[in-house]
């Protein structure tokens, strides 16, 4: 085999040449043909009988094409070892042929970049450090409430307001005519959710139980029923009563229904705190972690693949349409294209790159100590951890995301040892729920 390879002055992309004989593929053809003759089926003639040039002639041009497919594609990669280089992405193939006794084909492919580490040292990064403050454990109990707040019917000399719920009839007419659909009996509608078409909700605001009006709303120009749109109609509406939240009071009933026994409200703040402390910890170390690979891909300097980009970027994109289905959203109307996702795809390849280097440099891998001290971690927040545990151990993929996982946090600690870290200080909230 002979090969000849084009190097780029700049950038990743090379071509290689290669001219073989052509006598192996037809070796390899013969034995193929030899073992379909075997087992081949054909009118007139028994199994294993079928003549060898009858099979030729039927399957000869499938099973050359097969074979110089095998042949192009092992040649291909036996001719990059003989070179050592290191292949990124998928080759492309250019100018097959056969003549003269030899197969010659080119193809163009990437070649994953010289990575030169930067200095640790030379890094600056900013980490966060937080902590969970009284008023994060009280602020956390009163959205425990209002997920079981319920609605107390106000006094009848209560005039709605918006956020309060109403208890109403209405009749929608127009021209005078009750129109169908227009009417509804004790609807119940929290003003200002945006239920009602503009304007159906405003007019509710101020009336008491009892109190009957008649409102002039506008539907939409979008709305569905044709002959609605853009229509100026009345509705008759009557409340029957003005609701009010009321929050639960953190009572025995209260904390039992989080599943804390003893009801006491002590031992609800302190579950409490004890996750969110947790939850906290977590998402401190997760982001310190990702501001710590960011800046050393940022630091390092090297050409990316494209090859890669390319397929990183499909990747988010499937991924982002499965979630968008089920969602009940279809991916084809909202536009999505693999370029949308192009720098995102680029940064992590880049770190994926930077870390791969990482790893041989500093020999860093995942101990058996850390794997079963995470499991553990995660395993305690469920009924039956011995359950969870055992899961892990029977599912490959999940170990493997483990690993992945604790060979970034050592990649991280061993970083920030050398770099110049700048602590920054922030509450629970910009942590655990970062404004979009």
């Amino acid at each position: 085999m002979q090969v000849t390879v084009e190097k780029p002055e700049t950038g990743l992309e090379h071509k290689i040449n290669v001219t073989l004989p052509a006598g192996d593929l037809d070796s390899r053809v013969e034995k193929r043909l030899a073992q379909m003759r075997r087992t081949v089926k054909m009118d007139g003639f028994r199994p294993g009988k079928v003549p060898m040039n009858i099979v030729k002639k039927r399957y000869g041009g499938q099973v050359r094409q097969e074979m110089m497919g095998e042949t192009v594609q092992q040649s291909f990669y036996d001719a990059l070892a003989k070179e050592s280089l290191n292949i990124a992405g998928y080759p492309q193939f250019q100018d097959l042929d056969e003549k003269d006794g030899q197969i010659v084909f080119s193809a163009t492919f990437e070649i994953f970049p010289e990575i030169d580490l930067p200095d640790f040292s030379s890094l600056t990064i900013e980490t966060i450090q937080s902590e969970i403050s009284d008023k994060d454990v009280d602020d956390m109990v009163t959205k425990l409430r209002e997920q079981k707040m319920a609605w107390k019917t106000a006094s009848a000399a209560k005039k709605a307001r918006e956020g309060e719920q109403v208890i109403i009839d209405f009749v929608g007419k127009k021209d005078g005519v009750e129109f169908e659909g227009g009417k509804a009996e004790n609807v119940p509608l929290v003003l200002g959710s945006g239920r009602m078409i503009p304007g159906f909700e405003d007019g509710i605001i101020g009336m008491k139980k009892g109190e009957e009006k008649t409102i002039e709303v506008t539907f939409p120009e979008n709305y569905q029923s044709d002959e609605l749109k853009g229509q100026t109609v009345t509705f008759d509406i009557t409340v029957h009563s003005v609701q009010k939240q009321v929050l639960p009071e953190i009572d025995e009933e209260f904390v039992k229904s989080f599943g804390i026994e003893d009801g006491q409200e002590e031992s609800l703040m302190k579950e409490i705190r004890a996750n969110m402390t947790k939850e906290l910890a977590r998402a401190v170390e997760n982001q310190n972690r990702s501001a710590v690979l960011d800046a050393l891909a940022e630091k390092a300097d090297f050409e990316v693949p494209q090859s890669l980009i390319d397929q990183e970027a499909s990747s988010l994109m499937q991924r982002q349409a499965e979630q968008f289905k089920q969602q009940g959203l279809d991916p084809q109307q909202l536009g999505l294209t693999p370029e949308t996702f192009k720098d995102e795809a680029k940064n992590r390849v880049k770190i994926g790159l930077v870390l791969g280097e990482v790893i041989k440099a500093h020999k860093i891998e995942a101990t058996d100590e850390a794997r079963k001290a995470f499991i553990e971690d995660q395993a305690a927040a469920y009924e039956d951890p011995k359950e969870v545990i055992d899961w892990y151990a029977s599912n490959p993929q999940a170990m493997k995301e483990i690993d992945a996982i604790l060979v970034e946090k050592e990649i991280a600690n061993t970083i920030l040892e050398k770099a110049k870290v700048k602590q920054v200080v922030k509450s629970f909230e910009e942590v655990v729920r970062p404004a979009a």
